[in-house]
């Protein structure tokens, strides 16, 4: 009685990984997708910051 219990334990605790080991595989980004972020990170995040930065010094310029 244990036994065909604990096969069905495992059986069941197979499938769940099983479940889980797809989900985390649709999840990653394509090559293409990353090429994207990337050009765009360049794009916006870049010279955003710079002009950011280029704000902030002109406050240190007033000696």
């Amino acid at each position: 009685m244990s036994d065909d219990i604990n096969r069905h334990i495992l059986e069941e605790l197979r499938k769940m990984n099983e479940k889980l080991d797809r989900l985390q595989e649709n999840k990653r980004l394509s090559t293409p997708m990353k090429l994207v972020a990337i050009f765009l990170g360049f794009l916006i995040i870049g010279p955003l910051f710079a002009g950011v930065i280029s704000y902030l010094l002109t406050f240190f310029d007033k000696a």
